[in-house]
């Protein structure tokens, strides 16, 4: 039987382990949600792709003039911006934005590149990469 003292440290280790294992939730499912949205939006000259932009704690304003055709650089931005989350406050979040008027048609099927619910496939998407972890074991790694 573990005396208090232990008992003590291995509720903090776990409730350490916790946290731990919820951050990298959270930047996994963000890094899955991030790739499939920019991904999936349709490309005409590829500022809708660039235009995703990501932020910690609170969304993004405005947009950018960006033109990304592949993505690529609304990627990189949103994998090292995901990597800096911490959570434990009440505000920590991952905020995923694309604030051009015309996003909200694009994922409405406005294009034939592709179909309407692109931004809602994505979110499910990021949630099944999640599914059935655990937050009480070890630290997971990425």
């Amino acid at each position: 039987m573990a005396s208090p003292r232990q008992f003590q440290r291995n509720m903090k280790q776990r409730g350490k382990n916790v946290a731990d294992n919820a951050d990298q939730l959270v930047r996994k499912a963000a890094l899955a949600i991030d790739a499939t949205v920019v991904l999936a939006t349709p490309v005409d000259t590829g500022r809708a792709r660039a235009n995703w932009q990501v932020e910690l704690n609170q969304p993004a304003s405005g947009t950018t003039t960006s033109v990304s055709p592949s993505g690529r650089e609304a990627l990189e931005q949103g994998k090292s911006t995901i990597a800096g989350y911490k959570g434990g406050t009440p505000d920590a979040a991952v905020h995923i934005t694309n604030n051009l008027p015309y996003i909200g048609k694009l994922n409405e099927g406005h294009s034939a590149q592709a179909p309407a619910g692109f931004v809602e496939e994505a979110v499910l998407v990021g949630a099944s990469t999640v599914r059935g972890a655990k937050l009480l074991g070890p630290t997971t790694s990425e």
